[in-house]
């Protein structure tokens, strides 16, 4: 059985989920997501409450961490070997070194890396399938997005720039950032292309952000759908990538199959010194870092 701690949003969820389906799959066994903490609403200090994502998916089948399976888990028995407790220690890659049994495993950290889950990633691309059709609307401009050279450009804001735990870890990509990248697709490419924005203060991004190409602001009313999900159906659909230290900007460009894509991100993921000294391993090779 192999127990995991969901936290976070959207893309730290997907990372989470990841990786314990690799291990799921690698071991034979089942999953079990354990909801406590994530819809847990004890008061906390600038912290951002979640919900649970992972239903926008229709995913292979999964338990969830009952009172039942808790007693399972816990229980010890000369028949029963007690719980591994896997707990991340930083963000960098670290696989398990311990020889993993069928047995009882607990993941507790992030696990923010593609290398986590590279063995199954053929089949959890397969496996992401969004559960809620577009719309009519949104499928409109799903067939734009595809027709043309198009290029996601995401901003990620909300808690980043509000919540002072947030700006403190995180902190956002100069404007020089976008504009840099950019250049760098345009160039690469040699020829028109056109920008689909995105982000979670797209009113922000209606003042502050502009290009000579061809712009496209992709609003929430009509295109951000349940918990984001039409946002990123849209996204991935792009074929090229400026994406923000945003884990559902990760998954937008990882999900997309275009082979030739590009896709650029910020080479400071974390402003804390030593959360960013540990991300040389959370982007493919493939991608690049400015």
């Amino acid at each position: 059985m192999i127990v995991l701690k969901l936290m976070g949003g959207l893309g730290n969820q997907l990372f989470q989920y990841a990786y314990g389906r690799s291990l799921a799959t690698q071991l034979n066994t089942e999953l079990v997501l354990d909801l406590d903490f994530l819809l847990d609403r004890t008061a906390r200090e600038n912290f951002v409450f979640r919900s649970f994502d992972l239903d926008l998916f229709d995913l292979k089948p999964y338990s969830l961490f009952d009172e039942n399976r808790k007693r399972k888990f816990y229980k010890k028995s000369i028949f029963s070997s007690s719980p591994l407790v896997i707990k991340e220690n930083g963000f960098q890659f670290s696989p398990i070194t311990t020889k993993l049994k069928k047995g009882k495993v607990y993941l507790d950290g992030y696990w923010q890396s593609h290398k986590y889950f590279e063995k199954i990633a053929f089949d959890l691309r397969k496996e992401l399938k969004f559960r809620i059709p577009l719309t009519e609307q949104q499928n409109i401009l799903l067939e734009k997005i595809k027709q043309s050279t198009s290029v996601c450009v995401n901003f990620r804001r909300a808690d980043f720039v509000t919540i002072q735990s947030a700006i403190a870890t995180h902190g956002i990509p100069p404007m020089s950032y976008y504009y840099d990248a950019l250049k760098i697709i345009k160039e690469r490419l040699g020829h028109e292309i056109t920008v689909y924005v995105f982000s979670d203060d797209i009113e922000w991004c209606q003042s502050n952000f502009e290009t000579e190409e061809t712009i496209h602001f992709v609003t929430h009313a009509e295109y951000k759908g349940d918990r984001f999900s039409a946002y990123l159906q849209l996204m991935k659909q792009c074929k090229h990538f400026i994406i923000p230290n945003s884990t559902f900007g990760w998954w937008a460009a990882w999900l997309s199959d275009y082979k030739d894509k590009i896709v650029i991100t910020p080479k400071q993921w974390f402003l804390d010194p030593v959360l960013a000294s540990q991300t040389q391993d959370l982007r493919p090779d493939s991608w690049l870092i400015i």
